[in-house]
């Protein structure tokens, strides 16, 4: 029943604000359309996704900087308001990505599917980590206790407010179109930003840097720079890299709100693309290496004789190596630790089969 009401939930999230698009069509069809419902739009737009960048992202997942307990609230409450789960939720499935980013406890990866990337994984409450495993210190967070608690009345504002100073067409536009751009905004850093972009730095993920979602996820898109230095809380390490959560964490450091603010320095920049290379060159001789323990155990299993009792096993075994095989190929980076685990696998088949055969025609 928990799962049901999780992917009614969701389906809620998704639909309606999906409807209220329809609805502003309608609206601008008849040119029924004000200007304040666009001023609600961009005003709702943009604060509430501060509050997923700043508050639930840089501030609360990766302590990307300090700050007040007032401030801390301020910028959970308008994350909460994006209807994008409560902030140790969101926290704790964030670190977990980080953890398997691209791998297979990843919630969110585009190995899986674009679509799965971008909302697909939202419908498995599996893929939903709760904090006393990744984020458990968030558990005791005064503010973030009351922000979550709280979670349905800012709901419930995020929605009041658009219809208080908009009526109806207000509430579509600053409402359930606002909800709309922010979340396929969001889920597009997970999709987008893992797919399509560049790579700045070498990372053992296909996460990468887009300008436009950059642009429209204020600064999030930068992605590839975010995986390269986590804790950093500017993610447009470049002048060109438009970064408006980074424009703003660096203006409240200035006015003495905000301390601790975690920077790349040049040396640190250095210092992972030397790291990187060794790694690159490590990782290609492993990948190498994987590949040939692969052919190689396909050609023992070929070697055996063909016993009909045992050609479902064989089979089996086979689709496996094929399987490993596959993912070595399409993969271009893999993680030392997931190939070390396929070498071990691939060695523990063979070894298998030999030791079914010996047993099989020792009895015969």
């Amino acid at each position: 029943m928990k799962d049901v009401g999780h992917k009614i939930g969701i389906l809620t999230v998704v639909l309606v604000p999906l409807i209220a698009v329809f609805a502003a069509i309608v609206l601008l069809w008849n040119r029924y359309v004000f200007a304040s419902d666009m001023v609600l739009l961009i005003i709702f737009y943009v604060v509430t996704q501060l509050g997923i960048t700043i508050g639930f992202h840089r501030m609360l997942t990766h302590q990307g900087f300090q700050t007040y307990a007032p401030i801390r609230a301020f910028f959970l409450i308008l994350g909460t308001m994006a209807f994008d789960g409560q902030p140790d939720e969101w926290a704790a499935t964030h670190i977990r990505h980080h953890a398997h980013s691209d791998e297979e406890h990843d919630p969110h990866s585009p190995l899986e599917g674009f679509w799965h990337a971008h909302f697909g994984w939202l419908f498995s409450i599996d893929n939903f980590e709760d904090a006393k495993e990744y984020a458990p210190h968030l558990l005791e967070d005064p503010v973030v206790k009351f922000v979550s608690k709280t979670e349905p009345f800012w709901w419930f504002v995020s929605l009041f407010l658009p219809y208080y100073f908009g009526g109806w067409t207000g509430l579509v536009w600053g409402g359930g179109v606002r909800i709309f751009l922010t979340s396929h905004v969001t889920w597009s850093v997970n999709s987008i930003c893992h797919t399509f972009g560049n790579k700045a730095f070498q990372t053992t993920d296909e996460s990468r840097n887009n300008w436009l979602i950059g642009l429209l996820a204020m600064g999030e898109g930068w992605h590839n720079n975010h995986h390269a230095f986590p804790r950093n809380a500017f993610h447009g390490m470049r002048w060109w890299q438009f970064d408006m959560s980074g424009i703003i964490i660096n203006c409240l450091e200035k006015l003495g709100l905000v301390w601790e603010v975690q920077r790349v320095t040049v040396e640190a920049e250095e210092a992972h693309h030397s790291r990187a290379d060794r790694m690159r060159d490590a990782l290609a001789e492993l990948k190498q290496k994987l590949h040939d323990n692969v052919e190689h155990a396909l050609e023992e299993l070929h070697k055996m004789p063909k016993v009909q009792s045992m050609s479902e096993y064989y089979e089996a075994t086979v689709k496996r190596l094929h399987e490993i095989r596959e993912a070595n190929q399409q993969r271009r980076m893999l993680k030392k630790q997931r190939m070390i685990q396929y070498q071990k696998e691939v060695q523990e088949l063979l070894t298998q089969a030999k030791e079914a055969m010996r047993t099989k025609m020792g009895a015969a």
